[in-house]
């Protein structure tokens, strides 16, 4: 008898997954980065739909019909702070931006969001390059546009449009080299919010996952995706972690391989977190864990489509975990005790300076412990407390309202 071989083969190892921020909502796109991850799993899963009417028999299934489907996915792995603003803005919504070297300002008519062009009330800007532009409000958000085209006074055509309304007499200044970005994250509860998404609903992405197996272009993307849950976690003897859950559209093989666009961003040790709790620096934080949640419901309608019609996203939440070990009093217990209710802010960094810092801070103005207990599984005492994070204005972002916690993040990306 003659044996059998694989034709090929394809190592897990050498898989890859991408990401691109949808024009709109469903409509899947080529990857434009590449996010490194240790896990990524999902599941296109169909309703089937059981035929059990009678028929003069003992049997008990008939038929088995196709129903509805949806994808359910999880992923993670190690923190760059670069990739994890895609996914702050896919749960939270609500987005600025600060560059840290803005050259000579000048001042712009009125543009409102959505508009992909800028008028100055004087001078002029430069566009050979083109050049990174850092545009200012009277409110104090700022973003990033590049202009591409525009002589004089202009109009400026932007490779985008605007995200937020920008009153008369705002200030855009070009890039003077090698910035670096400081991007806030909160939650959208208004109006248009980054991207031009009315109602309060964030951007959604297509995540492409190249195994090599699917026939011509070795990969499956996935549509509409919204995040459900995320975490952002440190032990201190490991590193900075992600992890995420989302709904999505089901895979499909895109018509071409996605290509590979890394950075050169690296990961970061725990250790070099900074956790302060009510204004005052903790040194016995051994773990912390924050937990955003996101509702969302997809929503299948009578319109000859077995895929959504919407995927929604509803009510936000947050909360923080903490392992507080060893302990040297009773401060950490006390805290749930006396149902004290004290600032939180966690700052994880690469404890570098100028340029090179890249850092992700997480700021909760109301920390409200809701579990406290005496921790006796290791060789010292410990806490683990946890804690819901609850809706303010002071975490509020550019659409207003109220927001559990805000998250800024510092890197080398002018824009999301």
């Amino acid at each position: 008898m003659s044996n059998t071989y694989a034709a090929s083969v394809w190592p897990v190892v050498d898989r890859y997954v991408g990401l691109a921020e949808e024009a709109t909502a469903g409509t899947a796109v080529q990857p434009t980065f590449t996010h490194p991850m240790t896990t990524f799993k999902y599941t296109d899963k169909i309703t089937p739909l059981k035929d059990e009417a009678w028929r003069g028999s003992m049997a008990e299934l008939y038929n088995l019909i196709k129903g509805v489907r949806i994808d359910d996915v999880s992923m993670g792995g190690p923190l760059f702070a670069d990739g994890i603003g895609y996914w702050l803005l896919n749960i939270m919504g609500d987005y600025s931006v600060a560059m840290s070297n803005p050259g000579t300002t000048t001042t712009v008519l009125a543009a409102n969001a959505g508009t992909a062009a800028v008028t100055l009330i004087s001078g002029t800007l430069a566009t050979s390059t083109p050049y990174l532009y850092y545009l200012t409000g009277s409110s104090g958000f700022a973003e990033v546009v590049t202009a591409s085209a525009g002589s004089g006074t202009g109009p400026y055509t932007l490779t985008r449009g605007l995200y937020y309304n920008h009153g008369s007499g705002a200030t855009i200044a070009a890039s003077t080299g090698s910035s670096l970005y400081t991007h806030t994250f909160s939650l959208l509860n208004t109006g248009v919010g980054a991207g031009g998404f009315n109602n309060a609903q964030p951007r959604t992405l297509t995540l492409t996952d190249w195994t090599g197996v699917p026939a011509t272009s070795g990969a499956r993307a996935l549509a509409y995706t919204c995040l459900s849950e995320m975490s952002i976690s440190g032990s201190a003897t490991g590193l900075v972690e992600w992890d995420a859950k989302a709904s999505a559209i089901a895979s499909v093989i895109p018509g071409t391989k996605p290509s590979i666009t890394l950075s050169s961003e690296v990961p970061y040790a725990s250790w070099l977190t900074t956790v302060t709790i009510g204004g005052v620096q903790v040194f016995d934080n051994a773990e912390y864990k924050l937990t955003l949640t996101r509702k969302v419901e997809p929503k299948f309608t009578n319109a000859n489509q077995e895929d959504p019609y919407a995927i929604p996203r509803g009510g936000f939440a947050a909360g923080v975990s903490y392992s507080f070990d060893p302990v040297q009093d009773e401060t950490q217990l006390l805290e749930y005790l006396n149902w004290t209710q004290p600032t939180i802010s966690i700052a994880a960094s690469n404890q570098a300076s100028g340029t090179a810092a890249r850092s992700v801070t997480i700021n909760g103005q109301v920390n409200a412990f809701d579990t406290g207990e005496l921790d006796d599984s290791k060789e010292t005492f410990g806490y683990s407390d946890t804690a819901q994070l609850v809706a303010n204005t002071t975490n509020s972002g550019v659409s207003g309202g109220f927001s559990p916690v805000s998250i800024a993040v510092q890197n080398a990306v002018p824009s999301y």
